[in-house]
């Protein structure tokens, strides 16, 4: 994860933390729980593309 994004969810965390109103605080709860999601699924495409170009790379040598 990079240090920004985990910074952006850090802050949203903060947010949902310090929203009074409950509908609030659900929605940017809800918001920092899809961008953590959708950051474990960029990571697995990231390293399925680094085993595919491996692959790829020793199958051309």
């Amino acid at each position: 994860m990079s240090n920004e994004l985990r910074k952006k969810l850090h802050d949203l965390a903060e947010l949902a933390d310090n929203t009074s109103d409950p509908q609030t605080r659900a929605i940017v709860e809800a918001i920092r729980l899809q961008t953590a999601v959708l950051n474990e699924r960029l990571f697995a495409i990231e390293l399925q593309l680094g085993t595919l170009t491996r692959r790829m790379e020793n199958t051309t040598d």
